[in-house]
């Protein structure tokens, strides 16, 4: 799947007590059944920051008004549980849940391909211009804007409760297969991250499961699956409530058999935007902009360069609602909860 964070102009900057540049960093995905902006970060996101905390210093420093700099690439695995034992050799051995990635027949894990970095030519210019009235900007970011990095890479690091993980990236040592495709590759495990490691001198090894003492018992130890959260409800009241929706409660059924309640909005009065003090003349100008907006840019056309190895994933096709009659341009859906079956 495609992805991008394009900085554009959806407001001129503005001044006053809330200084706030014009970069709303929006959300592009290219997909089989997909393709377009999906949601922005509203500019003043970042200035109501030195706003709220009485921090000067802060207005024209955050992403509103500074460019992007993509310093480099990472893969996080965030909290990891574990079992620990004790062995008769005195040491302190760990295992860690099955974690599997998908790998080609290279025994390679691709995650990232065909990085390109984007000047304000790439978009940007001809958004700013089109929002002050001029002509429709294409869907494809313009190839002049465009810059194909070369990747590199580097061992990486792990830990797990302040300790260094070694040997992994034996295992699945980071590489880069073209100049422009970065992944894992992987030894002889096809995919399989070390479940196994011992602890020794504040750091833990890998190693494989037939270097465990039977007598730990880890071979047995069992992590429970996950189970349903707590229903999502969205407040009823505040900015949920006013202005308010432009229809009732709606539902869709996921491929994961959840179902998800949806109410359409007008683009200028979902809950986001209360928070903030636009005068009504700029709400009319950003609503009549978002329209043509949605009007032009229809998920069918191509924004961001197709991949050059690999096909597109199929999104769940129960994402998908169609607007009711006379809410086509200029509204959008909001989800107001989610619930497992």
């Amino acid at each position: 799947m495609g992805y991008t964070w394009m900085a554009l102009p959806f407001r001129a900057a503005q001044t006053g007590t809330m200084p706030t540049g014009d970069q709303a960093w929006t959300c592009f995905l290219s997909a089989a059944n997909f393709k377009g902006p999906i949601a922005y970060y509203i500019a003043e996101t970042w200035s109501k920051i030195a706003a709220k905390f009485n921090y000067p210093y802060d207005f024209g420093r955050g992403l509103d008004a500074r460019r992007g700099s993509l310093g480099g690439g990472a893969m996080e695995i965030n909290t990891v549980p574990y079992f620990e034992a004790r062995g008769n050799d005195d040491r302190v051995y760990r295992k860690i849940p099955e974690l599997l990635f998908p790998v080609d027949s290279q025994n390679r894990s691709v995650l990232v391909q065909d990085v390109h970095l984007y000047s304000k030519s790439a978009m940007f210019d001809a958004f700013a211009a089109w929002r002050d009235g001029g002509a429709a900007v294409p869907a494809r970011f313009a190839a002049a804007g465009e810059f194909k990095a070369a990747l590199q890479t580097n061992d990486i690091g792990y830990r797990q409760n302040n300790q260094a993980l070694n040997g992994v990236n034996e295992v699945a040592k980071p590489a880069v297969f073209d100049e422009y495709m970065w992944g894992l590759q992987w030894s002889s495990s096809f995919g399989r991250f070390p479940r196994y490691f011992r602890v020794q001198d504040n750091q833990a090894t890998a190693i494989d499961a037939s270097e465990v003492p039977e007598e730990t018992g880890l071979a047995e130890q069992m992590f429970p699956e996950a189970a349903a959260g707590n229903p999502y409800t969205s407040p009823m009241s505040g900015a949920w409530a006013a202005p308010g929706p432009a229809t009732p409660n709606q539902t869709t059924q996921l491929a994961d058999g959840s179902t998800v309640t949806y109410r359409w909005y007008r683009f200028v009065d979902q809950p986001s935007f209360q928070q903030y003090n636009m005068s009504q003349a700029d709400k009319d100008k950003l609503q009549a902009f978002v329209e043509k907006i949605h009007a032009t840019w229809t998920p069918d056309k191509d924004y961001m360069a197709p991949p050059t190895v690999g096909a597109l994933v199929t999104l769940d096709p129960g994402l998908f609602v169609t607007p009711p009659q006379g809410l086509e341009v200029g509204y959008v859906p909001i989800v107001v909860g989610q619930q497992a079956p």
